[in-house]
Parts: structure tokens; sequence; C-alpha cells
């Protein structure tokens, strides 16, 4: 039996048995040119007519690389050759920001899809997503760093908009894929930037994937049998914290605070993760529910709040917390009182942009301070509150300026000095009065380095 046909009717039964869609819906199918997206654009397309939806291919021309326009017409001559509808978005290059270009791409990308789903009256959303991106996805998120629930990896379906997200590949290998796509002998395109080393998922992909099969020839299918395992362990940790917050709930989202102290530290810990992911759909990382966690636990501050998002809080009320969806403003304005810094985001204060970060050898040619400091894990969270007179800042001999020197040395308005916030450690050490003037870092061999970026 050919290859293509072992694994066309492997696509088929999978279809068949899922459900996801029938003959009547109206499938978006995101394609970019590549290997992976034409494989399962011609999955779908030889499906049985019993069970083959109306197909819309979504493709994105991003403008990223000299032959995204040369691939944006194949797949318009392709899509055209076989009578399959497409709508084509273009990023232009004249919105490409000058910094986090590969999230600004995902995000005209999705938005761009919930676009066509929503002009074709469509539910589903397909992507190419298969077995060796889900291995590299679980890899990546060991080496740096995760729950362990995140190690499920890539969701096979979830909640995308009023449908759903669905990834029908993962079962299917890389190898799998372009051995199918050979046998049809149809053209794809090759991503030049994938083959780039300076990204982790790259490196992940061409030196530590390689390796592991070189040991063994099923061993990107172990790894996805791992996540599957630990897919099904999460799941049974999710019925037991649905039953626990609703014990503790005083409404839909609104806990009591003192029974949630009550509960051992590792409870804790899984049920705040279990609370975010209800309401953040892509979920965040340890440092984010150890901030909660820890500003739970803290007796001296009985009010404060972490930010989730850019619209989404969980706020600390003396005998309660609770999630709540509240503007920039109000965050940083909350009674005066602190906000709990989240890694690696944007923020902006005034007339300035500001970001902390644990990522290696960070630069910004726009920045106009970049400073760095060694900081323990115990001097977490990070924490912005309106600066005092009398916070000091840290010089280079060793001494100290008050926050009031500061401001008349460098003659800032009243104004200025009552809008002004300070950074500081959960210890109560200033990095920073932001915008004006940083403390120099302390050399310390058990610290980690991070920097702060100020646009």
């Amino acid at each position: 039996m050919p290859e293509q046909n072992i694994t066309q009717q492997k696509f088929n039964r999978l279809i068949e048995s899922k459900e996801w869609f029938n003959q009547s819906d109206s499938v978006v199918v995101a394609v970019s040119a590549g290997v992976d997206s034409m494989a399962l654009l011609n999955l779908m397309m030889n499906l049985p007519k019993n069970n083959r939806p109306e197909i819309i291919v979504a493709h994105v021309n991003h403008h990223l690389r000299a032959q995204s326009t040369e691939e944006e017409q194949y797949i318009r001559d392709f899509c055209q050759s076989h009578n399959v509808k497409i709508e084509v978005g273009n990023w232009e290059e004249q919105f490409h920001p000058s910094n986090g270009i590969e999230m600004a791409a995902r995000k005209y990308r999705y938005d761009f899809f919930s676009k066509v789903m929503k002009n074709n009256n469509s539910r589903i959303l397909l992507t190419a997503h298969h077995a060796n991106d889900q291995a590299e996805t679980v890899l990546m998120r060991l080496i740096r760093g995760s729950f362990v629930k995140d190690l499920v990896g890539i969701k096979e379906s979830r909640k995308f908009n009023d449908g759903r997200l669905i990834r029908p590949l993962l079962g299917f290998s890389k190898k799998e894929l372009t051995h199918y796509m050979q046998t049809l002998s149809i053209k794809w395109y090759e991503d030049d930037t994938n083959q780039k080393l300076d990204v982790t998922r790259n490196r992940i992909r061409h030196r530590l994937i390689p390796f592991i099969e070189e040991e063994n020839s099923r061993g990107v299918e172990h790894v996805n049998d791992f996540s599957y395992q630990l897919n099904s362990m999460k799941k049974q940790n999710d019925f037991f914290f649905e039953k626990l917050a609703k014990d503790i709930g005083i409404d839909t989202n609104t806990f009591e605070l003192v029974a949630f102290l009550e509960l051992p530290d590792y409870v804790q810990t899984g049920l705040i993760d279990y609370l975010i992911e209800q309401y953040v759909v892509d979920g965040l990382n340890v440092d984010i529910v150890n901030q909660v966690t820890t500003l739970l636990n803290n007796d001296e501050k009985p009010q404060g709040i972490v930010e989730l998002s850019n619209n989404l809080v969980v706020k600390k009320e003396y005998d309660k917390f609770l999630f709540e969806n509240i503007n920039q403003n109000q965050i940083t304005g909350f009674k005066n009182d602190y906000f709990v810094v989240t890694l690696n985001k944007w923020y902006f204060e005034d007339d300035i942009q500001w970001m902390i970060t644990d990522y290696f050898n960070v630069s910004d040619d726009e920045a106009k301070r970049v400073s760095r400091f060694n900081l323990l894990d115990s001097e977490f969270p990070l924490i912005v509150q309106k600066t005092q007179n009398r916070d000091r800042i840290t010089l280079k001999n060793g001494g100290h300026q008050t926050a009031k020197r500061l401001f008349i040395n460098k003659k800032i308005p009243v104004d200025k000095r009552h809008s002004a916030k300070s950074l500081m450690t959960d210890q109560g050490r200033l990095l920073a009065v932001l915008g004006y003037s940083e403390s120099v870092s302390i050399d310390n061999s058990n610290a980690r380095v991070y920097t702060l970026i100020i646009k």
C-alpha cells in the first residue's frame, strides 16, 4: 500500500473518531506554504466526501522574508487550481514593531484567523502543529522551567473565540508528513529562519531532537506519550481543584482568604494555578503563581494586586481575594498601594515604557536606560509603588541618595515627583525610581541577572 494512503487512512480514521466537524461545516485551515500546513491541507482535501467539510484556506503574508510574496502567489494558485476558497492577510512592514516582532506576528496571525472564521460562519480553525512540535514544546518548557502541568505541551483542541482551535496532526511526525508530501509530489516552501540557531526552539529542533532520535528512533513518540500521561494527571487534579474552589468561594470570582491560607502550601500553589487557568487562556509562568501566593500569605500587606494580563488582576482585600477586570490606570493608581511586577512585560508609566526581564543578553537599541541587577529568588516578587522622599538609591561608591535629593538635583517638577514610581524588591530594597535613577547592583554569585529597560 502506498505510504501516502497509509497516512491518509490514519488521518481519515482520526477525523471520523473525533467528530470535530461534519460535511456541512465550514472549516478554516491555516496554511503557510510550509510542508506541515500543506500536508494538512491535502489531508483535508482528500478526506472521504461524507467527512469532508467546506475548506477555507487562511494564509498570512508577514512581509518578513524576500520569498513571502512568492509563497502567497503559490498558495493562491494552488487553491484556485483545486477550487478551494482562500483568504489572505497582509501584515505590512509599516506595522512591524521595533521589538517583540514574533509575538506581534502571532497576534496578527490569530486575529486574522478569527476574522476569516467570522466571515465564513466557521466555528473550527485547524493548524498544522505535529508530533515534533509537541516534543519540542515539552522539552523547551522543561529546559526553561515550567509547572509540571505545562509539560503536557500543545493541546489538541481548545476554545478559540466562539469556536475551537484544533491541531489534528499532533499524532503525526514531521518525517511522516514530509514523506507523505514527497510521495504526492506536491511543492512546499522552507522557511530559512527555522534554520537559525539563535532561537531556542530551532536549537532543540536541529540539535536535541536528532540526538534523541539517534538514541531511540521512537524517542519523539515517547516524549509525546509522557505528555499525554501528564495531561491525564492534570485532568484528575483539576477535578479536585474545581471542588476545592467551590468550597472556599464566596461567589464566582471571589474567595475566602482565611480558608485559602489554611491549605498546605503545595495545595495553595496548585489551586492558584488552576484558578488563573480559568481566566487566562494561554496560562502564565511559575513566577506569576508564586507572586500571587506570596501576596496572599503576606500579613504585612492586607491589600495589593498582581497583574495577570493587560486588564485582569488578582486583588487581595483584607479577608478575601478576587479576580477582577481592571484598566491599566486603575492598576498603577490602586490606592497608592503597590502592584506586583510581571517579568518580561512592558509597562507604561506617564511618558515612559519599561520592562524588567530575565532573558539573557537582552538589548534594545531604542532604550533610554538599560540597567542590570543581581537578584536572589528571596527578593521576589518585585513591587512598584509610589515613590517616597525617604527611598534611597544605592550609589557607585556604596553610599546612598534619597529620592528627595535626587529630585532636587535633577530639578524635577513637583507634579512629576508626586507621580513617580519606585521599583523595589519584596524585602524593600530600592532598585530604581523609574525613569530617573537606578541603584548600582550588588555582586552576588548566587544571584541571577535581571535587566531593566526604560524607553
